[in-house]
């Protein structure tokens, strides 16, 4: 079951996020214009991630995004279910992991590039075994192929991944053999901004192969995709 959960940028966040986006505005596509999508994409993960809002000490206050995904969370957690978290920057893993931990009392482990490879199916196991709601967040590239962790029934897709491959795999985590549950899928983006394009770019390439890292092919859809994604602005045009 696939959900799109469409946010919008609160009036603070709005401003911070134009500050970023507009040091790229009048860049050639290049280095510079990467380093820009990337901190673009990590302020939408959250703020803290891209260096910015950092006066507001309240790691959920900082962010519409988590707020809602604590929501969810809250929901999962209230019919006993399990769930896996899917985010591309450790930084913010760390946040999701303590937050969930922190308000709900349950298990949120992290596996990432920096989790030994031997280490990654025992803590699946684990996971596996606890009776009663849990969290795993994972990195895609790093649990996104090779686990069965069919114990979760939910899947939420804190960022949206520039190759649609990648988030089907990752997906697929839990919609394994031996699942026995619909597996719910939640894809969080911010419309007017550059995840909005990643979302419209997946709608268009879902199910079509490509390069899994963005512009080394110097294809012509990457470069457009980009150029677009920092145009994209949550400011509506006076």
């Amino acid at each position: 079951i696939d959900v799109p959960v469409a946010l919008v940028l609160d009036e603070v966040s709005v401003g911070a996020y134009e500050e970023i986006r507009k040091e790229a505005a009048e860049e050639h596509p290049g280095a510079a214009t990467l380093t820009a999508l990337i901190r673009l994409r990590q302020f939408c993960s959250h703020p803290w991630a891209a260096g910015k809002l950092t006066g507001i000490r309240d790691v959920a206050a900082a962010s519409p995004k988590l707020q809602r995904c604590l929501e969810i969370i809250e929901e999962i957690v209230a019919i006993r279910a399990k769930a896996l978290i899917f985010t591309s920057f450790n930084e913010v893993s760390d946040l999701l992991a303590s937050e969930i931990s922190k308000r709900f009392e349950i298990p949120a482990e992290q596996i990432n590039g920096s989790v030994p490879v031997r280490d990654r199916q025992r803590m699946v196991d684990a996971f596996t075994a606890h009776e009663g709601p849990a969290v795993l967040v994972l990195n895609p590239k790093a649990a996104g192929t090779g686990l069965n962790i069919a114990a979760a029934s939910h899947v939420i897709h804190y960022n949206l991944e520039w190759n649609p491959a990648v988030e089907d795999q990752a997906s697929a985590r839990a919609y394994r053999r031996g699942q026995r549950l619909p597996v719910t899928v939640h894809r969080m983006f911010f419309t007017d901004t550059v995840e909005e394009v990643i979302n419209e770019r997946m709608m268009r390439k879902r199910g079509i192969a490509n390069q899994a890292v963005v512009g080394t092919a110097g294809d012509a859809d990457d470069l457009a995709d980009i150029v677009k994604a920092l145009q994209r602005s949550p400011v509506a045009p006076s």
